[in-house]
């Protein structure tokens, strides 16, 4: 077999987030350019660069001195797992054959330090062969789901999933998180643990955790498995597309997201990679899966019992110095945190919440404390020094009662 190309593909990451790029170097046929893809959940980066068949022979020399075709089949060594919050990187190698077929080495697949050695020299290899300012072309790319679903990333299995929301208004202290997230006990198998966090503007997070008994884990794997669920966070839409955003409040916003993460210690060496499903993803068609898992980690913490209590504005009013306390502005707090509100980790502390129509998110309480009380009756002070007047209005400078 001829092999016709490689891909070889770099990762940066940590605990928390990872970088992807990968390179693809044509090797035989009519390819004549190296192209580089990076991508990220705002947008895919496709670079290209010369490619002389000097560039490929060096290649093609590297693959020879290291007998790489000889590695594939071998079982790689496992990955040094790194959980210490700092940059890591790791690297693989697919080469394809003129058959049509592929093969995937991660530099692992040999003892001792040859791996490590052949890792350097292709990287090296390949950052020389696109330096900076040697690009042919650059754009900018914007995959669809059905694009997402056609990558190829290899993940460890799911030990978490996380739904969250947030919410703003223009109210003092009206921004608030909500999370609830899943995650599988190690050791206990079919054992979860549920947690659930609120955060509201400066004041302190409140958590609740509790274990509990659920398959939520196996059926996201299988669902992730089905739909490429990791490769959905590249899923966006082209910024030049107009929005419309005539219907926007301009007072209020809020978001949700949804997360799965996955182990992949015996991959790249990350225990803990995330994957979002975002709001781009759901718009081109997955919104089924979604809600799927999102109903599944509701009925988990539903049933968990997991829940974080929060004190009304009232409550929290009253217990700001009246020097320093904001005044309760309706607008920036009605519908404030609709989607938050039905989260079963969340439970609102006062039991009337329904109250008056088209405000069923907010305590009745604070509605009607937010009204302007009622015109006093009798005599009446004004603001100009007449007093004891009766009247509507007053009759020495007229300012009316109402604004006395």
């Amino acid at each position: 077999m001829t092999i016709t190309a490689i891909k070889y593909r770099f990762t940066m990451f940590n605990n928390n987030s990872d970088h992807i790029m990968e390179t693809v170097i044509p090797l035989a046929g009519d390819g004549t350019a190296i192209t580089q893809i990076t991508r990220s959940s705002y947008e895919t980066t496709v670079k290209t660069y010369p490619l002389t068949q000097e560039t490929a022979n060096q290649f093609l020399a590297l693959i020879n001195r290291y007998g790489i075709t000889d590695w594939i089949g071998k079982t790689p060594a496992a990955p040094v797992v790194y959980d210490d919050g700092n940059l890591h990187e790791t690297s693989e190698l697919t080469m394809e054959f003129d058959d049509g077929t592929y093969a995937v080495v991660t530099f692992r697949e040999v003892p001792g330090e040859t791996g490590k050695e052949a890792a350097v020299e292709f990287r090296k290899l390949v950052f020389a062969s696109t330096k900076m300012g040697t690009e042919l072309s650059e754009e900018k790319q914007y995959p669809d789901l059905k694009a997402c679903r056609g990558m190829r990333e290899s993940h460890g299995p799911v030990i978490a999933v996380e739904t969250g929301h947030f919410s703003s208004g223009m109210m003092y202290n009206s921004n608030v998180t909500v999370k609830q997230k899943v995650e599988q006990i190690p050791g206990k198998e079919g054992m979860v643990l549920v947690t659930v966090s609120r955060k509201a503007g400066n004041q302190p997070e409140v958590t609740d955790s509790k274990e509990y008994e659920s398959d939520i884990i196996s059926k996201v794997q299988e669902l992730s498995d089905k739909e490429n669920l990791p490769c959905w966070h590249y899923a966006c839409t082209d910024p030049s597309i107009p929005v419309d955003s005539s219907m926007m409040p301009l007072d209020y916003s809020s978001n949700s997201w949804l997360n799965i993460y996955y182990d992949d210690s015996l991959v790249t060496g990350c225990p803990r990679v995330m994957r979002t499903i975002g709001e781009k993803a759901c718009e081109m068609g997955g919104r089924e899966a979604d809600k799927a898992i999102t109903d599944m980690v509701n009925e988990c913490v539903h049933g968990s019992g997991a829940k974080v209590e929060a004190n009304d504005l009232n409550s929290y009013l009253a217990s700001v110095p009246q020097d320093n306390a904001p005044q309760p502005q309706l607008n920036g707090f009605i519908g404030m945190g609709m989607g938050m509100f039905k989260m079963p980790g969340f439970v609102q502390q006062t039991a009337n919440v329904q109250g008056t129509a088209g405000h069923s998110a907010v305590d009745q309480a604070t509605v009607d404390n937010a009204q302007p009380a009622p015109a006093s009756t009798g005599p009446w002070d004004c603001n100009c020094g007449a007093k004891g007047l009766t009247g509507k209005f007053c009759p020495e400078c007229g300012n009316p009662k109402a604004n006395r």
